[in-house]
C-alpha cells in the first residue's frame, strides 16, 4: 500500500512540475518577445523624402509658400505623416489645406508642406520654436522606414527677418527578416523618435 502512495505521490510530483515549466515558459514568451527591438539601418533620406526647397523659408522671401516636401517611390508605398501637424499643409485644388482637415495619409509621389501661414489661424511666427515631422513609409501596411525632420527659427542676416530651415535629423528603414516585413508598432516608432529627439 505504501509502494502504491509512494508511485502516485511521483506520478503527482511529475506532473506538477511539468505543468510549472509549462506555465513558466507561457509567462516568459511575452515578455522575451517584448524585449525584442526591430532591425534598424540607417538609409539616404532621398529613399523617402526629397526637400525641394530648403534654403530658408520666410512667408517675406521665398519662392514657395512653405518648405515641400516630396514622398519618393513606387505606386504601392503609402507615407503617414505626424508631427506639428498644424504646420503641414496638402495643396488642394491650389489652395494649402491644413493637414489636420485633409488627413495625413500620403502616396508616393505627392507634396506636402511645412507652413505656418495655413493653420486656422496662422501662426504667429514670432512664436514658432522647433518644430518635429515625422515620415514613416509604409509597404502592405507594414512601416518599413521612417524619417525624423527638425524645423528650426534662424535669424536672416539679410533682412533682421526670421526664417526656417529643415534638417533631417535620422532617416531610418527596418528590413526584413526572413522575407518577412518587421511588426513595428505604434510605440516601436515613438521610441525611435525620442531617441533621435534627445
Amino acid at each position: 500500500m505504501s509502494n502504491i502512495i509512494k508511485v502516485g505521490g511521483l506520478k503527482l510530483l511529475f506532473i506538477c512540475a511539468g505543468l510549472g515549466l509549462i506555465l513558466l515558459g507561457a509567462g516568459c514568451a511575452p515578455k522575451t518577445e517584448e524585449d525584442v527591438k526591430p532591425e534598424v539601418v540607417n538609409v539616404p533620406a532621398e529613399e523617402m523624402i526629397a526637400i525641394l526647397w530648403n534654403k530658408g523659408w520666410s512667408p517675406a522671401i521665398s519662392v514657395t509658400r512653405g518648405i515641400p516636401f516630396e514622398l519618393s517611390g513606387s505606386d504601392e508605398i503609402a507615407y503617414d505623416i505626424s508631427g506639428d501637424t498644424d504646420y503641414l499643409c496638402a495643396e488642394i485644388k491650389g489652395r494649402l489645406e491644413s493637414m489636420s482637415k485633409t488627413g495625413t495619409s500620403r502616396k508616393a509621389g505627392e507634396q506636402f508642406y511645412w507652413s505656418p501661414l495655413c493653420g486656422d489661424p496662422p501662426a504667429d511666427l514670432a512664436e514658432i520654436e522647433t518644430s518635429w515631422v515625422t515620415v514613416v513609409r509604409k509597404q502592405d501596411g507594414y512601416p518599413t522606414g521612417m524619417v525624423l525632420v527638425r524645423i528650426s527659427p534662424e535669424r536672416d542676416n539679410g533682412n533682421g527677418g526670421l526664417t526656417f530651415k529643415a534638417d533631417i535629423i535620422a532617416s531610418l528603414a527596418f528590413p526584413q527578416q526572413d522575407g518577412a516585413y518587421q511588426d513595428i508598432s505604434d510605440e516601436d516608432l515613438k521610441e525611435l523618435e525620442a531617441t533621435h529627439k534627445n
